[in-house]
């Protein structure tokens, strides 16, 4: 009587079997509203020899990798600033006007059950070049908006002092006076004093909502 071992298993075929994984070519193309999903949808439209999406089934996620090129897509750069102190605060002026740049960029998505887990620019090449945009932007503060709110408030009397706890021409509270680092009394001090601290607060609260009925009354954004 003759025994038969059982065949040899090759090397590294029961890891394999642990885990069946499939590959295939020429899955179907990425949808235009994934692309656009992933990279704006401007960039939708896929560029003619896109390579083909390979699949991989493992477990219970479905990866599939996918490049694709995204042609003529507009870009622009970032606008460059210049303090011009002659300009008002709020003021802008255009120096030269900027112009997008043309260029094709290719894109490796990679796909979990569907959905777009990650992008990544793997190539660009630019047409043309983004021009960016050359603005002054003022920086002199208009101290004519102080007179006219020290009207409102004071009836334009820099240094009054009601005893009704506000003081000076903008009318001050002592606490936020020495708040925004005023000293002594705002109404003993100068116009041009309190003008630097009502700066400071007006600057940190965005606006001038420190004094509501008089900004409201002559149209300041609070």
């Amino acid at each position: 009587m003759h025994c038969h071992g059982s065949p040899k298993t090759p090397r590294g075929a029961s890891r394999r079997a642990r885990r069946t994984a499939v590959l295939a070519a020429g899955t179907a193309a990425l949808s235009a509203a994934l692309v656009a999903s992933a990279v704006g949808p401007a960039a939708a439209s896929p560029a003619k020899g896109d390579l083909p999406g390979v699949v991989e089934k493992a477990g219970y996620v479905h990866v599939r990798i996918v490049t694709k090129t995204i042609e003529r897509q507009k870009y622009a750069e970032d606008v460059i600033e210049r303090e011009d102190n002659t300009m008002n605060v709020g003021e802008v002026k255009v120096v030269r006007p900027g112009r997008p740049g043309i260029r094709d960029i290719t894109y490796r998505f990679r796909l979990e059950n569907g959905h777009v887990v990650k992008r990544t620019e793997v190539d660009t090449e630019v047409h043309r070049k983004a021009r960016a945009k050359v603005v002054r932007v003022g920086t002199k503060e208009p101290f004519g908006v102080w007179d006219r709110l020290a009207d409102c408030e004071s009836g334009g009397n820099w240094h009054i002092n009601t005893g009704n706890g506000y003081y000076g021409g903008l009318q001050f509270s002592l606490g936020t006076w020495r708040a925004y680092g005023g000293t002594g009394l705002p109404s003993q001090h100068s116009r041009e004093t309190q003008i630097a601290i009502a700066i400071k607060l007006r600057n940190a609260s965005g606006g001038y909502g420190a004094w509501p009925a008089c900004a409201a009354r002559l149209g300041l954004p609070r």
